[in-house]
Order: C-alpha cells, then structure tokens, then sequence
C-alpha cells in the first residue's frame, strides 16, 4: 500500500480519479503500480511547501528561456507561457519496448504507403484504398510525385498521439508525418524537471533523451546524397511569426544545426545554396519546419516564409534531401486510419501491433451507414483535415443541429470521418498547492535509425486536461505539461551532444558563414537603434523649450524646428512660416508626432521596427538585450497610449527612452562577440549616425545661425558633447570648436569623424577576394568619406559661412547612402539571374 503522507508531505487524498478510465499510478486495490513505487519513495519526504517553491522555480526558468506558443509575438492571449507540472507521468522500460515495437511497424507501414502513392500507386491500382479517397486529399499533390526513388525512405521523423485504454493498452489517436512538433518542449520540461527534482529523477533511474537526438542529427546527416563528413544541414523555419518558433531554435542550437528562412536559400543550377556574408554555401540536407504545400513557391504557390523557388526541381535532381520528404503529411489526415488495419495486413502479414482509434470512412457506404445508426456516440471530424482541427460531439448537439450534420454527411459522405470517444488516462496533477486529477495525451516521438528501424524517444511530450473529453490533438492544446519517465532497469548510459566536461573544446571564432538575412536584419536593427536615438535626442530640447514657464525668447528654436522639418517630423511650412503664429498649432499636434506609429519616419515607428529586427535576429542577441528592447516598446507605447497626451508627458517619456536606449546601446557594446554579427549591427548604427549628424549639421548651417551662441549650445545637447566641450573650452562657446567637436574630431564617439573612420575599419573586415588587385568599392566608399572629412582645415571650420564643411557633409550624405546600398546588393542579398525550371528534356 501507499505510505500513509503526514501534514508535512505532499498527500494524494484527494487524488480520485472517475472509475471508467485508467490509472496511471494506483491499481483497482488502490495499491501502486510496482513502476511507481521507486517514485512514491524517493518523494515521500517531499513537503507542499517544498513542492510549491520548486515550482516555482520551474516557470521561472521557463520565462527566462522564453518557452512560449508565439515567442515573438505581439503579446495577447496568443502568447502563452508554458505549464510545466513537476509531477511526471511514469512508464515502465519493458512496457515502452513493447510500443517502440509497435511504432515501429507503424511508421514503416506508413513509410510505404507515402511511397506507394506518390510512386507506382500499386495501392490505387489494386483497389486497397478508394481512389475517391486519395483524389479528392488536397494534400495529394503532383508535384511531390516522384521526388525520390520509390525505394528510398520518406519518412525521417514520425510521431504519434497515444491514449490509455481503461484496461491499460494504448490507442494511436493520431499520426505526425509532416513536420512533427513537440520534441524540443519534451527536451525543455526534461531538462527543468530534472533541475527542480534532480535526487528524485537520479534514485528512480529515468532513461535520457539526449540518445534520441543523436540518432536525429545522424539520420538527418544519412540522407545526404554525397559521401562527407562535412554535409551542411540546416534548419527551415517559418519564421518569427510562426508559433512554435521557440522550437526551432531549440533544436537548432541542441543539434548544432544553421537556422535558416527561405530568404536564407537560394536554387542556383539546381542546387540549394546558404546566401551568407562569405558567398554561398553548398547545403546537402534540409530539416524543414514548415508546411509542405508551401516549400515551393514556383511550382506550388503561396508566400510563406519557409519557401524556397526552385527547390523541388533541385530534390528531383538529387541534389538536396528534405526531411521529411514533401508529400509524408498526406498521412496525417485521419481518413487514412480507416484502412491501416488492412494495409497492414498487406504490407507485413501481420495486424496492427498498436490499434489506431476505431474509424469509419463515410465515403463507404457499410461504415457511413454505421455512423449515422451510432451518431450519438462518435466524434465526427473532417476526412482531409489534419488532427488537431475541428471536432464534432454528435451527442452535445440540440435535434436541429444533428439533423443538419446527419444532412451534411449525407450530402458530402467521402469528406467525413467518424471515430469512437476515447477517455484519456488519470494521474495526479500538482495546482494550487494540492493534488488533484488530470487526464493525460501522450505524443511520442521516432526517428528512422536506417531505412529498416525506427527507434523510440525514451520519453515524451504529455499534455494535461482537467476533465476526460476529448482534447485537441495540438501541443498548445490542454492547461500544462508533464514529463514522461521512461525507468530503466540497468545502468544508464551518459550520452549527450554536449562537448565532454573533462575534455578540452576545439577552439572556434565566429566566421563569415552565418545567413546573410540575419546579417541584413542586424544592419538595420542597428539603423533604427541609432535613429531612435538621434530622433529623441532632437525632439528632446524641443519639447523643453515648448513647455517651458519662462518667457525667454529661445533664438534657437527655428533652427531646431528647421531641422524637425528637415528630418520629416513636421510639416516644412512650420520652418518656414512665422513661428509666432505656428506656436499653438504646433504644440497641440508634437505629441500626436511623437507617439504616432503611423508617422513613417518618426520615432515611434523607429521604435517599432527595432523591436521587429531585434526579434527576428533575436537568436543573436542576448537575453538581456532582447528584454530591454521589448521592455522599451511596451513602456514607450503605453505613454502615448493614453487618451488623450501632451507635451508634459512627451518630455517623461522621452527622457525614460534616452536612458532606456543607453541600456541598448551597452548591452550591445559590451555583449556582443567582436564577430560578423556585431560588425554588421555596428557599421548600420555608424552610417545612421554619421548620416543624420551630417544632416542635422547642414540643415543648422542653412538657417544661417550657426555662429550663434545659443545655437551652437543646443547643437552640442543634441550630439551629447556638452560636458567634452565644457572641459576643453569652458564656456567660451565658438563655431570653429563646435565644429571641430561634432565634425573632424575623431576621438568623439558622436562625431561625423568618428562614424566613417570606424566605418573604414569595418569594411577592412569584411569577406573579400584576396586575389583582386584593386580595392572593393565599398572599401573606396568608406576611404573618400575619410579623406573628406579629414582634409578639412582648421580655417574652413571658422568660415562664416562655413561652405567648404556643408559640401563636405553634404557630399558625405550620399556617400553613406551610397555605402549603405552597396553593402545590402554585395554582402546582405544574393541575387543571380532567375530560370524557368524544367524537367530533364527542357519541358
């Protein structure tokens, strides 16, 4: 019997599941399960108290690892932490050898059948699925029919849905052929429980994942078509947007693999390329996330960001293997279950080793008419959807809505399937500072070992519901997570993709072969970072001067407005009418400028589109980085979110934004590895900055005050060098210094000096052909920028007026625009000329 738990250890009193389903822990006498036992053990001595804080704990983690549906999104319901519960759901070893041996046969029996029909259809042919049921599948598509050799393995990565029976078997309630999600948020609520409970996991002898994701990267590595030990695998995502973006990531990193969008590939003669800093680089293997009926926008349409133009022309030509091949998610649909059973039989001579829900297929009249005589006690759902969609309970119905789905079904038979209810398995659930019950959906995961095996994760992906009901066939489905121990019942063995603790690491430095769209995200990033900054510290004086109580005549602020104009914050007639008469008008529509996203070249827009380059580069950031950005736009839109603003409130928030973007701006500078990532954020922020001083200064010299004092002092607030100044020259405030500070002083972080020179440097960096006897253009770019600045003579500083320096920084405007667009069309996109694709007789 269980051992009877005092006040100070968590009890399972009120842990009573309902009689009709299976429990995972305790057998019908109440006595655990023998599997249990070293569990209920070790955690007897665990106290609520104890219990709470290590859950605490957990979510902690969790958070600070960003495991969320929709990681980068815009916040909302849509994006929602992850639940972990700390109390796992347990399995035996012998009993988990006996579904591997299951699964395996199911995953080679769907291996075949994907084969088949996009093969020699010898199933079609010979009647033993309904051509009115493969034909009408949307996901038949012609286009993946003979991508590969029919004798070549489809399927890489299968997983499947599994419920308890009330007698303790299991029951596959769906199939996972596509793009199966799930394994790293397994892996993650691995690695946190084992964290929380690490003497627990360590006395009951739990097998570890990390063999699973070995033989992934091994049989990822196996379908590359030529023989090395150098193949380039890489991994498609969907993107930023996409709500299991946190898992590719994961993945990534774990199995050491580039993450890539489609924009990152290129076709190229057939043959898929990485677009990166250094050129492109040959890639043998593609892991793709994405949806199937996407990958290909030449031959199938669409415009997602996983799509690649050409690229299944080049899986024809052998040239590049995908995992799983295109076609592998016709399998996922449940019209396909109905006929396993004899497909089984066909292929094997065997019967299905591990059921599928009872199914029945519409489109045949013995089964349509058994689920409409037995409508009340099935789910309905759509033949062609994949699971996880929309769920029908006939039973829950009033007598109009069933006529109207009985008439549905009459109407459209082959578009519908029927399945029996399956009442999910009971275990205790750890909420509110007590146990009580949950209902478990189990995903498992398998990967092909060899064109013969598929081997098992010794563990899983659990998802918890507080009732028996169905639950949606989703990871993002029910109100939190498990994880699944598998005991073992010998030693375990220590494998791992992580470099040996006592042994020393290949030393490395970053290169040039990272995507080159991360490096053109970075770029801008940098350009908004600056510009935001830039435009706030223009905005700032503006404001002050705006709200201030005294009547001071401010002689500066035309010129100020002036450049308001100039850099496109205002309407020009405010810098060109008289001010007096703008004064009221202006003051009332500043702070709509400042906080209107819609403004195009403001600084809420800036901000906003920091925020979008930094979360799609945010792989590259670090944490701290990241959240400071995110914390910047929610705290800066919440400001101008208010019903009703002005320019008191313009003035708190931009202040709190100058000191926030300062935080950026170390992070980056202090965080950041010296490698290609850095260098390309830094040279955006550089020409941004060096371009809009430029700019600023020029506009200020076209008012023609620039030999006025107070001018000249707002102009050093604007470029943050008053107390450089103050130390040099006291307050004997003169043109020529001013100028000397904010143009040709190369020691001034803020100066137009300081930009290109540091600019000059960068481009020394960068990849390039070492047998070309000239230098680069952008390296020409970057040298006149530096020479114009640095031939500046003291004289021409003092000029009034000061010509020779507005052309310079006229002429240094468009050389960094110039710069700018020549690092993008070499470095930052790579473009050739575009094919028709075409079979091999040029059809």
């Amino acid at each position: 019997m269980a051992s009877v738990a005092t006040p100070s250890t968590v009890s399972l009193q009120d842990y009573a599941p309902p009689p009709w389903v299976y429990d995972e822990v305790f057998q019908a006498d109440r006595s655990p399960r023998p599997h249990w036992n070293r569990f209920l053990e070790a955690f007897r001595n665990v106290s609520p108290d104890e219990l709470t804080q290590r859950t605490i704990q957990a979510d902690r983690v969790l958070k600070q690892n960003g495991v969320t549906y929709n990681v980068f999104g815009d916040g909302g319901e849509s994006q929602r932490p992850w639940r972990l519960d700390l109390l796992p759901a347990i399995v035996a070893g012998e009993e988990w050898d006996r579904v591997e041996r299951a699964l395996d046969q199911r995953a080679k029996l769907l291996d075949a059948v994907i084969r088949d029909l996009h093969g020699p259809q010898k199933l079609l042919k010979d009647r033993w699925l309904p051509p009115e049921a493969v034909y009408a599948h949307p996901g038949f598509v012609r286009a993946f029919h003979h991508l590969r050799p029919s004798t070549e393995q489809a399927l890489t990565l299968y997983s499947a849905e599994l419920a308890r029976l009330p007698d303790g078997g299991w029951q596959v309630m769906a199939d996972r052929s596509e793009a199966p999600p799930g394994a790293a948020f397994a892996l993650e609520n691995r690695i946190v429980t084992s964290r929380a409970m690490p003497q627990v996991m360590h006395r009951v002898g739990v097998q570890r994942l990390a063999p699973f994701f070995v033989r992934l990267l091994n049989a990822l590595k196996q379908r590359g078509s030529r023989p090395s030990e150098n193949l380039r695998v890489v991994l498609l995502t969907p993107g930023p947007r996409h709500p299991l973006y946190f898992e590719d990531i994961y993945l990534a990193r774990y199995l050491n693999l580039t993450l890539v969008e489609g924009g990152d590939l290129a076709v190229r003669e057939d043959r898929v390329y990485l677009k990166t800093l250094g050129g492109l680089l040959p890639v043998d293997v593609i892991y793709s996330r994405g949806a199937e009926a996407q990958i290909d926008p030449l031959e199938l349409g669409g415009s997602a960001p996983h799509g690649i133009p050409g690229i299944l022309q080049a899986v024809r030509k052998g040239h590049v293997a995908i995992a799983n091949t295109p076609g592998c998610g016709l399998i996922e649909t449940p019209v396909f279950m109905a006929f396993l059973p004899e497909l089984c039989r066909r292929f094997t001579g065997e019967d299905l080793h591990l059921p599928s829900v009872p199914t029945w297929w519409c489109g045949d009249p013995q089964q349509r008419q058994y689920v409409l005589d037995n409508l009340n006690s099935l789910v309905i759902k759509p033949a062609y959807q994949k699971s996880g969609g929309e769920e029908i309970l006939p039973g829950s119905l009033s007598a109009g809505r069933l006529a109207e789905l009985r008439a549905r079904i009459i109407a459209r038979p082959h578009a519908f399937i029927a399945q029996e209810t399956v009442h999910r398995s009971a275990s205790p659930v750890w909420s509110d500072g007590g146990i009580h019950c949950g209902h478990l959906a189990l995903r498992v995961f398998l990967v092909a070992d060899s064109p013969h095996s598929y081997s098992i994760m010794p563990g899983g992906l659990i998802r918890v519901a507080t009732t028996t009901a169905p639950m949606e066939l989703s990871i993002t489905a029910g109100l939190g997570s498990k994880d699944l121990w598998v005991l073992s019942d010998g030693p375990i063995e220590h494998v791992t993709l992580l470099e040996p603790d006592d042994q020393p690491v290949p030393l490395r430095r970053t290169g040039a072969a990272f995507p080159s769209r991360v490096a053109d995200d970075l770029f801008w990033l940098g350009q908004s970072l600056d510009r935001a900054d830039f435009l706030c510290r223009l905005l700032r004086p503006v404001v002050d001067r705006l709200t201030a109580e005294s009547e001071e005549d401010w002689p500066e602020l035309p010129v100020l407005i002036r450049a308001l104009a100039d850099q496109g914050q205002i309407e020009p007639g405010f810098a060109v009418d008289g001010l007096d008469e703008q004064l009221p008008e202006l003051t009332e529509n500043l702070p709509k400028v400042i906080f209107d996203p819609a403004e195009p070249r403001g600084l809420a827009a800036a901000i906003s589109e920091m925020k979008r380059l930094a979360s799609l580069a945010r792989d590259w950031l670090s944490p701290d980085t990241w959240r400071t950005i995110h914390h910047i736009t929610t705290i800066f839109q919440t400001a101008g979110g208010r019903r009703r603003v002005d320019l008191a409130d313009a003035y708190g928030a931009l202040n709190q934004l100058m000191v926030d973007l300062a935080a950026v701006s170390g992070l980056i500078q202090d965080g950041m590895i010296r490698g290609p990532a850095w260098r390309l954020l830094d040279m955006g922020r550089r020409i941004e900055r060096g371009r809009i001083t430029a700019s600023l200064i020029v506009s200020t010299l076209q008012t023609g005050k620039v030999a006025d004092k107070a001018v000249l002092r707002v102009l050093l607030e604007i470029l943050d060098c008053r107390m450089t100044y103050r130390s040099r020259y006291l307050d004997n405030v003169q043109q020529n210094a001013v100028l000397d500070l904010a143009v040709t002083d190369e020691t001034n972080p803020h100066s137009v000096a300081f930009q290109v020179v540091t600019l000059a440097d960068h481009v020394d960096m960068l990849p390039r052909d070492l047998v070309a006897p000239l230098r680069t253009e952008e390296k020409r770019l970057a040298m006149a920028a530096v020479h114009d600045v640095r031939m500046l003579t003291p004289e021409q500083l003092t000029d009034s007026p000061p010509l020779e320096v507005e052309r310079v920084l006229t002429d240094l405007e468009h050389q960094l625009r110039t710069l700018s667009d020549t690092l993008t069309r070499k470095y930052l996109v790579h473009s050739g000329a575009p094919r028709q694709i075409t079979d091999s007789e040029g059809r």
